[in-house]
């Protein structure tokens, strides 16, 4: 099955809920900074699993159910090898490549605890697992797979 090949600039959006049971308050859709395959997509830099990976989203407010006064965090993203692909049309030969092919897999660390107001806290460093959803529009799409 072809799937499209992400690129520069495409959008992670995040997912509200998590596990264990909390909610994201998610900030509006992140551009992906950078591409490094070795080739472009309409004039954007294919990107290879690291250019997700590497992102952090900082700041980003939370609940959970025990803690309804907001914290807020760090996300840091994984792609799933439903994601992935080889793509073998470059100079270098073959480059696995990031394909928008479902969710993506995030990690929720807490930075700033979320509080409840007759006592008690999360804990800094919790983490929380959700999902994360790559928008790519594309005019003529490049696909890989």
């Amino acid at each position: 099955m072809q799937k499209i090949v992400v690129r520069e600039g495409d959008t992670v959006a995040l997912l509200p809920a998590l596990t264990p049971l909390a909610t994201l308050v998610p900030p509006p859709p992140v551009p992906v900074p950078k591409g490094s395959a070795g080739f472009r997509v309409e004039g954007h830099a294919a990107c290879v699993p690291d250019d997700i990976e590497s992102m952090v989203i900082n700041n980003v407010p939370y609940t959970t159910q025990a803690f309804p006064n907001a914290g807020s965090g760090r996300v840091q993203l994984t792609v799933p090898a439903q994601n992935r692909a080889t793509y073998a049309r470059t100079s270098h030969g073959t480059v696995e490549v990031v394909v928008n092919g479902g969710p993506l897999d995030l990690v929720f660390t807490v930075e700033a605890v979320a509080s409840n107001p007759s006592g008690g806290a999360d804990v800094i460093g919790t983490q929380y697992r959700g999902k994360a959803t790559l928008t790519c529009p594309r005019t003529r799409p490049v696909t890989a797979g």
